[in-house]
């Protein structure tokens, strides 16, 4: 199983931190003991020193010994807790493992190394399903997380399981948001398609859709799915105004509708509030305008745009 290191680069410790990292990487373990104990523990907290020494000790036994050390130090330090997992895993004391991943989980939720190692440790027990549904979970949080994708074909392939009727509508849905929020839009489109094949009632699978039409600057589809998004949810704020952004120079008083729409289920929108108040102005409805700018005052004092835009209309549209 994978184990977990995260090298805190700051100005202290940049330059040993770099060199420790190459080391790891190369699985140096000789050179990287020699950084630790030579130069790293000038500049780097105890929790993290004995938790690199364990890192690249040999023995279990003292691998252990270091991780317990290190948890001591910092009992917050959800890496630690992984490795000793792993660690416990290697020495039979299973249950022991499976503690130190729920505590990893209960200090990360989305942390998809603790639920893959957690699957891994009850895939030894015996406990089929538990590590089914712990690599399904590793793999939602992480889709490209290939350990947990090779262990779940591993214990598909030896046990007859059935899988979660509804992994791979989520799965399809998971990877297609990764993709959106990197940038590879159209390599999310066609995974969010996909999962609306399992589901064509995916309220978030339309959003996300509409989200990457919408910065492709293609309105028609992008407006479409928000369309679509909100027949499914009428409660999707930010489908409402992002819907509006589309129509707002077009067609305002629809878009004015939208955001509308979107304050009365977010009092506190602020960016809503000054898209009402810009196409009030544009209307002429300049009073109107001037109420929604004072909601955001209210809201956020120091808002620029606001006062820009309140003084503006004070001094050029209010007699």
């Amino acid at each position: 199983m994978k184990a977990c290191y995260n090298t805190f680069m700051n100005n202290d410790k940049s330059r040993v931190l770099r060199k420790l990292s190459n080391a790891l990487n190369a699985n140096d373990m000789v050179s990287a003991k020699k950084i630790i104990e030579k130069e790293a523990k000038q500049h780097i907290p105890k929790y993290e020193y004995y938790f690199y020494l364990g890192l690249v000790s040999d023995d279990y036994e003292q691998k252990l010994k270091y991780y317990n050390k290190s948890i001591k130090e910092k009992s917050d330090f959800t890496d630690a807790y992984i490795n000793r997992g792993l660690v416990k895993n290697e020495l039979g004391d299973y249950e022991g493992s499976i503690t130190d991943y729920n505590k990893a989980i209960e200090l990360d939720s989305r942390c998809s190394l603790a639920y893959n190692n957690r699957g891994y440790t009850r895939y030894r027990q015996g406990d089929y399903k538990g590590a089914l549904a712990d690599y399904n979970k590793a793999i939602l949080l992480n889709p490209k997380l290939n350990i947990a994708l090779d262990n779940k074909a591993k214990l598909l392939s030896e046990v007859c399981l059935k899988d979660d009727e509804e992994f791979s509508e989520k799965y399809y849905l998971s990877l297609g948001i990764q993709e959106i929020n990197k940038g590879n839009l159209l390599e999310g489109i066609k995974n969010i398609d996909e999962s609306i094949k399992y589901n064509d009632k995916l309220d978030v699978a339309y959003f996300y859709k509409a989200v990457a039409y919408h910065n492709l600057n293609n309105t028609e589809l992008a407006y479409e799915n928000y369309t679509k998004t909100i027949e499914l949810n009428k409660k999707m704020v930010d489908a409402y105004y992002n819907r509006g952004q589309i129509i707002m120079q077009d067609n305002p008083k629809q878009a004015l509708d939208d955001f509308v729409t979107a304050v009365a289920l977010d009092p506190k929108f602020i960016d809503a509030y000054y898209a009402i108040a810009a196409i009030q102005k544009k209307l002429g409805h300049y009073q109107d305008a001037i109420k929604n700018l004072d909601k955001i005052l209210e809201l956020e004092p120091m808002a620029v745009n606001a006062k820009a835009l309140k003084k503006l209309i004070l001094t050029k549209y209010i007699k």
